[in-house]
This record gives C-alpha cells, structure tokens and sequence, in this order.
C-alpha cells in the first residue's frame, strides 16, 4: 500500500501478488497440514504411533510442491518490491 501511494504501481503489483501468494498458502496449510499436525502431535504426545500414518505423510506430501511454489512465488515478489523502481 506504501508502494502505491508512492506512485511505485510495479512494486504495488508485486507485493499484492506477495501477499495473494501467502494468503493462498495459508489456507492449504490450514485445510490439509494443520489438521494433519494436530494428529501427529497427539499422537507423539501419547507415546504411540497413529495407525494411518502413512495416509498422514501421504496427506503432508500432496501439498509441498504447491506450498513450496508459493513460497518461492511470494519470496520472488517480496524481491521484486525491493528492486522496481
């Protein structure tokens, strides 16, 4: 917002994407990771060993790329921010 009451609208653009990217990843964290967490940690807080863990990793897995992408989308942008003019 500072950006583009600068008159900077690239740096603008890019720090919207940069917060779209991370508002996107939030919420694949929250709908897939979060729940999956929780039932790890209960589980190592227990002492055992869920029986679907491996529907767990499995579950964890599918979404990497996609958070990683975003991240990677968000931390190119933030660059961005810095280096247009």
């Amino acid at each position: 917002m500072a950006s583009g009451l600068a008159g900077r609208w690239a740096a603008a653009a890019a720090a919207v994407i940069a917060a779209l990217a991370l508002v996107i990843w939030l919420g694949i964290y929250r709908r897939v990771n979060a729940p999956v967490n929780r039932e790890l940690t209960a589980a190592a807080q227990d002492g055992r060993v869920p029986e679907n863990a491996r529907a767990l990793q499995t579950r964890w897995d599918s979404v990497i790329t996609a958070r990683f992408t975003l991240q990677g989308i968000a931390l190119a942008a933030l660059c961005g921010v810095l280096a247009l003019p």
